[in-house]
């Protein structure tokens, strides 16, 4: 009997050995290059939802369109170390929007500690000026330790302005993070035999506030994250929306961890720039960070090219497309964009 006992209680060490916790560990660091791939919404597996103990997802099939390279610098090592102290940054566009509401180094600045990954706010230059926007309340994007199980609820509040009120944007709303699988996960990149699965609902507000009126944009997104405790980002990720008459969830975006392939990474760069703005949208649509003469095409879902009111080389009206989810093509390249 007291073998039996010893047997039962090894099986259910073990199990719980099997179960991942993450921790401030497997975040982003300063001098971190860590790369992405993407990968097309329709090739996923059918079970990319589905949560629960000792899970086995396989997304090994899906073909890598395109490549991101992030790269984390100490707040110190940015233009904007004046109003950032001890923060991470990470570049994340050359060029945001365009004619007088125009951005450049773009930076993104997230505090890790013990107990919280967060946001605190970018920083960027306008006019040449390095200029700084923060958060009135810090998206705390994970809480730590993360176990399977848990669920943690916040909110986030987020203002930026151009100087002179040109133009403003408030971000506010709650994130929800649902510790809802553990188990293995394969990626084209390899294997992971440790990963916890995160759910995340981000319900928020999106108000634009101009010389033309106050629009503010309700979007509900979630966000499926496979955190493994050997790496310091997700090795997969799925980024969708949900119609807020049917609460159907549509992937938009699906990006894994991955190694430099050659023909997908030229001038990793150009590629961070390259950026839709606003999205999601209902309007006019700015695609910055083109090279000159680059020409681009939009597609439904189903691969149909959309008829579209171009607004010079780099630049489209959004307003005949029906609501729903687009890919703008350039070149090799793959950006997806939101008609609200």
């Amino acid at each position: 009997m007291k073998r039996i006992f010893m047997i039962l209680s090894a099986c259910v060490s073990l199990s719980i050995i099997a179960q991942p916790s993450i921790t401030s560990t497997s975040m982003p660091k300063a001098g971190d290059t860590l790369r992405y791939s993407t990968a097309s919404p329709t090739s996923l597996p059918s079970n990319y939802q589905t949560g629960g103990a000792n899970m086995s997802w396989d997304f090994s099939s899906m073909t890598p369109l395109t490549q991101t390279l992030n790269n984390y610098y100490g707040a110190s090592k940015t233009p904007y170390g004046f109003y950032f102290f001890g923060q991470i940054g990470q570049k994340t566009a050359d060029t945001i929007g365009a004619g007088p509401i125009t951005l450049t180094n773009v930076y993104s600045f997230y505090t890790n500690s013990s107990k919280v990954f967060k946001a605190e706010g970018i920083g960027y230059q306008y006019s040449g000026f390095p200029l700084a926007s923060m958060y009135k309340d810090d998206d705390e994007i994970y809480q730590f330790p993360l176990n399977y199980g848990d669920v943690d609820t916040s909110t986030f509040n987020f203002k930026f302005s151009i100087p002179g009120d040109l133009f403003a944007l408030v971000q506010s709303g709650t994130r929800v993070n649902n510790a809802d699988g553990w188990g293995a996960v394969k990626t084209p990149f390899g294997e992971y035999k440790d990963v916890l699965r995160l759910k995340t609902i981000v319900d928020q507000i999106d108000t634009f506030t101009s010389q033309f009126g106050k629009f503010p944009i309700p979007r509900k997104t979630v966000i499926y994250r496979w955190l493994s405790t050997s790496e310091r980002i997700p090795v997969m990720e799925i980024q969708g929306t949900i119609a807020a008459q049917t609460g159907k969830f549509t992937p938009t975006q699906v990006r894994y961890r991955d190694g430099f392939i050659a023909k997908l990474t030229s001038d990793d760069i150009e590629e961070n720039s390259l950026k839709l703005f606003p999205n999601p949208g209902n309007g006019v649509v700015v695609i910055s960070g083109l090279k000159p003469g680059e020409k681009w095409v939009m597609r439904d879902v189903l691969g149909k090219e959309m008829s579209l009111i171009r607004l010079g080389d780099a630049g489209f009206d959004s307003g005949n497309l029906l609501a729903g989810i687009y890919y703008v093509l350039v070149g090799e390249r793959v950006l997806t964009f939101c008609k609200k």
